[in-house]
């Protein structure tokens, strides 16, 4: 087998990922070559799979990566399935999970074009967080003081074309961070607490840390709903998945992000998992 782990010309920071995957993939007879998705040399056809890992400049090429990604699924069997990545390219996602009974961080849409109640908005959340719909990274998410319409205005004008995401700003995330619950064909690998990040910051992981019960069972719910979706066919069709998970004031789980794009995976912090993506990938 010959697996292509897709990357970008320039990254904005190292993908530690990637050489631990090399090796694990090398354990098990397997070649792995670290390419680069803008690389029009590259013939796709040549790989069993193509596992889309730190394309992290996609949003500087937005079409030019759709187009990528729909003629690589043609040519190869790309990882995670196409169908997922579509779908998980907007954030809007987090609205239907609420709509399924999913516990979510309040979210609200403000489409491109339309003309946001920032008083109102104030009113049911306080302090903000501001961030596009379509994303990677922290890319133009901030934090907005309750009352401060100007700099909500003035964000948006910045990025009219863009639709974004409302949410309040959780203490929780403040004082603990998030958890990143790492899932390798739809099992859990493995879990870091990250600190809120905003445009700009560098991402930083506390590392590894354990989850509770409560936690997993939450993340799994999650992606058995992706799953019953009929998107990937199952979870375990899922390669890879993070779950980013927030706590509401009693502590229990709210669902900040689902990543089936393109996630750190934080491999340094339990680089012997690797080996669960690469049966995911290649049984």
């Amino acid at each position: 087998m010959r697996i292509a782990l897709v990357t970008a010309r320039k990254l904005p920071r190292p993908d530690h990922d990637l050489p631990i995957l090399v090796e694990a993939f090398a354990a098990r007879g397997v070649q792995s070559d670290i390419v680069a998705w803008e690389d029009s040399t590259v013939q796709w056809s040549a790989f069993d799979a193509a596992i889309i890992r730190s394309t992290w400049n996609y949003l500087e090429h937005y079409e030019a990566f759709r187009a990528w990604m729909a003629a690589t699924a043609r040519a190869t069997t790309l990882v995670n399935p196409l169908a997922v990545l579509e779908w998980n390219l907007h954030k809007s996602y987090l609205m239907e999970f609420a709509r399924a009974g999913i516990a979510v961080v309040a979210t609200e849409l403000v489409r491109a074009g339309e003309d946001a109640d920032w008083s109102a908005l104030f009113a049911r959340h306080g302090e903000l967080v501001v961030k596009p719909a379509i994303s990677a990274g922290s890319f133009a998410t901030i934090r907005v003081a309750r009352g401060d319409a100007a700099t909500a205005i003035a964000h948006r004008s910045a990025h009219a074309q863009r639709d974004f995401l409302v949410q309040p700003l959780l203490q929780s995330v403040l004082k603990r961070g998030e958890a990143n619950l790492v899932h390798f064909g739809g099992r859990f690998s493995h879990a870091v607490s990250k600190h809120a990040r905003w445009d700009g910051d560098d991402e930083q992981a506390r590392g590894s840390i354990e989850v509770s019960a409560e936690d997993k069972a939450f993340a799994q719910r999650v992606l058995n709903y992706v799953g019953c979706k009929g998107l990937a066919g199952c979870s375990e069709s899922l390669a890879y998945a993070r779950v980013d998970v927030a706590h509401d004031e009693a502590g229990h789980p709210m669902l900040m992000e689902l990543e089936l794009i393109e996630p750190s995976l934080f491999l340094t912090t339990s680089p012997a998992n690797a080996s669960m993506l690469v049966d995911a990938v290649i049984g």
